[in-house]
């Protein structure tokens, strides 16, 4: 009689079969993610950098290059102003969060430990 050839999962073959079918989508959807992402997300970068694009680029040149009327002048300027307050106020606010976590981690460092931290990352 001759011997079946074993069915199903405990088949090696249909294992590796298995195996390198995953192996393939796996790569396939990292490629396709990768052209996706590397496409969508610089215009999303971009989007959110246009304030800071605007204000490098300068009133004066806007004004010009958009021949802004006196009071879309006065809008724009104003919001630039703001944006300027705003990032400042962040600015300062990650400061206070960052030298309070150094804080933090200096109060639980012994003398030795706490001149070897400063020396790392040239602190006082």
């Amino acid at each position: 009689m001759l011997r079946q050839e074993a069915a199903g999962w405990a088949n090696p073959k249909v294992l590796v079969t298995f195996g390198v079918i995953f192996l393939c989508g796996l790569a396939a959807g990292s490629v396709l993610t990768r052209a996706y992402l590397h496409t969508r997300m610089p215009v999303v970068v971009q989007q959110e950098r246009t304030i800071e694009a605007a204000q490098r680029f300068g009133l004066e040149r806007l004004k010009t290059q958009l021949s802004l009327t006196a009071a879309q002048q006065q809008t724009i300027t104003n919001v630039l102003d703001d944006y300027s307050k705003y990032y400042q106020n962040i600015e300062d606010q990650r400061e206070d969060v960052a030298e309070h976590g150094k804080q933090r981690i200096l109060d639980v460092l012994d003398e030795n430990q706490k001149a070897r931290f400063r020396q790392i990352f040239h602190t006082r």
